[in-house]
């Protein structure tokens, strides 16, 4: 193990003997600190399962004003000793458990850096902790890494970011900026959908893909079949999910705690139809953010090329092109 940059750049780090401590690889965490490595100089930065000490040490090392280490293993506290042998920078080491150090450390932290045993389910009440005790600074995130598949969170917290490394996971956990609704009946979701979407999770953290159930309006495609194309658009979207809605948009919106609707327009005829939707939307309660200038591949575009036979897989997200070809197919 090694310093990867900053003022300690190369220091050797001593490794744990056996396997009851796990540090970050050098892979991962060069990929953390690329992530957030314009805000790590002057930030607190808490190590809360430290081990060897590698990832507080790479902050001290970039320029952190402070680090807290934390570990209750008295032979990580050691280990970790013997790795800061030669740093002089502003820390503090404490032997103690995450919830003792949670529950006694004060100030706002720019940093939580968690990563416990993989086979241990802490994170909840570390993020139920954190938010009682007031202890992320705005902009700040518990940087967890793991290998769940999946975790609850308390409500007001999210995962904005998300790096995958094989069975490895890190997710930075911040305060959450809401969720968005994109709306349509996608018939079907195209890449115009998309840049929409691309464009809504610029300023929210997560979002819906609200397909309209419209009895009276004919669709080419069911609604089942709209819905699983959908599902494989933005099946590499972690912080996407897609729904129905039932009836009206803003009842929906206000059933699930969501206050924005993002729409797109084509054309100004497109665009005094969209002016319609979002004042009725209002009149309730939700806000639309309609955007121009995006992708302008349609649906209607997608359906008229595939009555046509032409090749219109590029229009189509890469996820779901082969489904919605196959299923226009099987309706000749």
């Amino acid at each position: 193990m090694r310093v990867i940059s900053g003022k300690y750049k190369g220091k050797r780090l001593n490794s744990p003997i056996g396997d009851e401590v796990r540090p970050t690889g050098d892979k991962v965490k060069e990929s953390i600190f690329n992530v957030i490595q314009f805000d790590v100089a002057g930030s607190r930065f808490l190590d809360l399962f430290a081990g060897s000490g590698g990832i507080g040490i790479e902050a001290l090392s970039r320029g952190a004003k402070h680090t807290l280490f934390a570990d209750n293993s008295k032979a990580s506290i050691d280990l970790l000793k013997s790795n800061l042998k030669g740093i002089s920078d502003d820390y503090k080491i404490v032997n103690r458990d995450y919830r003792d150090t949670l529950y006694s450390v004060d100030g706002k932290w720019d940093f939580i850096f968690v990563d416990p045993p993989y086979k241990t389910d802490y994170i909840r009440e570390i993020c139920d902790i954190v938010k009682e005790r007031g202890l992320l600074a705005e902009g700040g995130f518990v940087i967890y890494e793991h290998s769940q598949k999946q975790y609850d969170l308390p409500e007001g917290m999210c995962i904005c970011k998300r790096k995958q490394f094989g069975i490895v996971t890190v997710d930075y956990i911040g305060t959450s900026r809401g969720r968005v609704a994109i709306t349509g009946s996608f018939d079907p979701i195209t890449k115009g959908h998309l840049s929409i979407l691309d464009k809504a999770l610029e300023e929210y953290d997560e979002a819906v893909i609200l397909l309209a159930k419209n009895p009276d309006k004919y669709y080419l495609f069911t609604l089942e079949e709209r819905e699983e194309f959908a599902r494989l658009a933005v099946e590499d979207y972690f912080n996407v999910k897609v729904d129905v809605c039932d009836g009206f948009v803003y009842e929906y919106c206000k059933d699930n705690g969501i206050d924005t609707v993002y729409r797109g327009y084509r054309t100004d005829v497109d665009l005094e139809y969209e002016k319609d939707m979002a004042k009725f939307n209002e009149e309730h309660g939700v806000k639309t953010v309609i955007l121009e200038g995006v992708n302008p591949i349609s649906s209607t575009f997608i359906r008229a090329g595939l009555r046509a036979g032409k090749d219109i897989k590029k229009y189509l997200p890469n996820n779901c092109a082969k489904a919605v070809i196959k299923a226009f197919k099987e309706k000749l």
